[in-house]
């Protein structure tokens, strides 16, 4: 599953729109190219709506929707997990040190300039900005849900750019909260229930 954009990210303890959910989580196809499509209407997303009865899950592409309704006493557990690609970003910065000090060492044994240092340096400084840019750019966030059968539904997010938005793993939290809480009030309403 690759992780998508987040375009729209809504989570209150209280209903925040007139469907009664509590979450609204709506992320995109990332790139420029999926960016434009959203802007002209015709964009791919993904959407979570947890609501008092039901999570719901749907997809929209150019081929059409899908959606995946799930009664809330369905769902087992809940959960979420942040990801930060620190090990690519530490590849990065290595793979300049070594292309640098190949030039470094290529200069070295030539003898002509001042020495290699400064191209060491400078390829380590790129190779550090990339790394920090690759870091914030691809750090991801896994929320999902376990129903009783055993079946998984979970999506990747990772930052958005052009939106602006960034989500964090107390954000993620707070919508697991929201989403055993759901569940467990449903299960109260259950049992106080009069039975027939």
């Amino acid at each position: 599953m690759s992780a998508l954009v987040i375009k729209a990210w809504k989570a209150e303890s209280k209903p925040i729109d007139d469907k009664n959910n509590y979450v609204s989580i709506t992320g995109r196809e990332s790139g420029l190219i999926a960016w434009v499509l959203s802007l002209m209407g015709v964009d791919p997303t993904t959407t979570i709506w947890v609501g008092m009865d039901r999570v719901e899950f749907s997809s929209s592409s150019l081929a059409g929707t899908q959606s995946r309704l799930i009664p809330l006493q369905s769902i087992c557990s809940t959960y979420y997990g942040y990801h930060k690609p620190w090990k690519a970003a530490v590849g990065i910065v290595t793979f300049f040190l070594f292309f640098g000090s190949a030039i470094a060492s290529a200069i070295m044994r030539d003898g002509s300039g001042s020495g290699g240092a400064p191209f060491l340096l400078g390829a380590g400084a790129v190779g550090f900005v990339f790394a920090l840019i690759y870091y914030f750019l691809n750090r991801t966030l896994t929320l999902g849900f376990v129903e009783v059968s055993g079946h998984v539904s979970g999506i990747k997010f990772k930052r958005s750019v052009i939106e602006n938005i960034d989500i964090n793993e107390a954000q993620a939290k707070s919508v697991c909260t929201i989403v055993q809480r759901l569940i467990e009030a449903k299960e109260r309403r259950a049992l106080q229930a009069p039975k027939v």
